[in-house]
């Protein structure tokens, strides 16, 4: 019987993998997709990648005890909405779309960073949907305030109109 808390393996991740190892190994094999990006603009990927990074950390410390590689409620779980969560409410998968949509910009590749930002966005878009849904029903009309004040991967920048 699978184990609840673990994900099903996701095939379609390999496309993304072997793309990145092909560029890496034999650059010039992914050259038809290659992009004629200035430096500078390698370089931001590289800062979006260490922003990512950092706000991954932030996340992971806000959430102290609360936090599991898997969505799923623990025992005692507490609903955190400080740190990042005072104004996001998913931004551990703020921080996914950073660091491994930050590719792009890195290899100059479309199809390398493509795929990444691809397989990233239907990942993150998948565990948000089941995870609100859980977050309802465990906090209810808590979380659904919660949703109206914060931005579920970017925060909210119109306060208080009606959705």
């Amino acid at each position: 019987m699978p184990n609840p808390g673990v994900s099903p393996a996701r095939p379609g991740i390999h496309l993304p993998n072997n793309s990145l190892l092909i560029y890496l190994i034999a650059p010039n094999w992914m050259a038809w997709s290659a992009l004629p990006l200035p430096a500078w603009l390698r370089w931001l990927g590289v800062a979006i990648a260490l922003t990512g990074f950092a706000l991954l950390q932030w996340s992971h410390q806000s959430l102290g005890k609360n936090w599991s590689d898997s969505p799923l409620l623990l025992e005692g779980q507490e609903m955190i909405a400080s740190g990042p969560y005072r104004w996001i409410r998913h931004p551990i998968y703020a921080a996914f779309l950073l660091i491994l949509g930050s590719p792009l910009l890195i290899s100059a590749n479309w199809f390398v960073g493509g795929m990444w930002i691809g397989m990233t966005g239907l990942d993150v878009a998948s565990r948000v949907r089941a995870e609100e849904a859980m977050m309802v029903g465990q906090f209810g009309e808590q979380y659904h305030a919660y949703m109206q004040r914060t931005g579920r991967l970017l925060p909210r920048l119109l306060r208080g109109r009606n959705k």
